[in-house]
Formats: C-alpha cells, sequence, structure tokens
C-alpha cells in the first residue's frame, strides 16, 4: 500500500480539524454586560476521527506499475455547554448548568428560554392584576355613593 496518498487524506483532514477546533470552543469568548458583569461560557468538545484508504490494480491495464488509491475520512465533532463563569465587582462564581444541586445554574439556559418563551402570558397576567386592582376601587366608590343615598 502507498502510505503517501493516505498521509495526505490524513494531515489534511487533521489541519482541517484543528481549524474548526480551537480554544475558544472551549473557553468561549468572554460577554460583557452593561454592568461590567462578564460571562464566559465553558464547553466539553468531543471528537471523533477516522481515515482509511486502499491502493488497488486498473481492471484495464494489470501491468501498470503505478496503483491506483482510493481513500476516505470522517470527522464528528460535539460541543457541549457545561457552565458559565461569572465575574462581576468582586464575586466570581461558576454555574455549572448539569450540577442539579446548583439551584441558580441547574437550569439557567432553560429558564431563560422558557421566561421569553412565557413573556407574553406573564405581560398578560400582570396587566389583568393591575387591572383588578382598579375595578375595587370603582366598586367601593359606587357603593358609598348608594349607601349616602339611602340614608
Amino acid at each position: 500500500m502507498n502510505e503517501i496518498p493516505l498521509k495526505q487524506v490524513i494531515d489534511a483532514s487533521l489541519e482541517n480539524l484543528k481549524q474548526v477546533i480551537s480554544a475558544d470552543n472551549v473557553i468561549g469568548t468572554p460577554i460583557t454586560l452593561p454592568d461590567k458583569t462578564v460571562i464566559i461560557p465553558i464547553s466539553k468538545v468531543s471528537v471523533g476521527f477516522t481515515s482509511g484508504g486502499v491502493d488497488f490494480d486498473s481492471k484495464h491495464n494489470p501491468l501498470r506499475q503505478q496503483a491506483h488509491f482510493g481513500g476516505g475520512n470522517a470527522a464528528g465533532l460535539t460541543v457541549t455547554p457545561l457552565a458559565f463563569l461569572v465575574a462581576s465587582n468582586s464575586d466570581v462564581r461558576l454555574l455549572n448548568i448539569n450540577d442539579p444541586l446548583t439551584p441558580e445554574a441547574g437550569n439557567i439556559v432553560g429558564t431563560i428560554s422558557d421566561l421569553v418563551d412565557r413573556s407574553p402570558a406573564i405581560i398578560e397576567r400582570i396587566m389583568n392584576i393591575f387591572k383588578n386592582f382598579k375595578k375595587p376601587e370603582s366598586t367601593e366608590a359606587s357603593d358609598d355613593s348608594s349607601e349616602a343615598s339611602e340614608k
């Protein structure tokens, strides 16, 4: 088997993987909030890679000196968020997404997503609460006027 074509396939693949996999995928780009709090996402990167090749003779010219080469490779990459490093004025905390013992971090991503999804319903409830505060005042005023007219 001719080692050079297979080596070229593997080298090209690994070079492209190296460009995709960087420290920015493990320790994400810091996000600075208006109050100067810095949030840094931390993730786990998993990579799988396989490659293979074969030399074979020509069907039409079996006496040919140079064999044909066929090769291929495959790679898989998964980035899984693990935690957020939150640095504010004098406080640094690690909010672990997967740790159910940390209540503020256990569902931080899900909570934010749920709030965004439920915001129309939440706003409607708040508006109903304010409407209910106004209704008792107007009924009390009408009750007072009816009592005054009865006397």
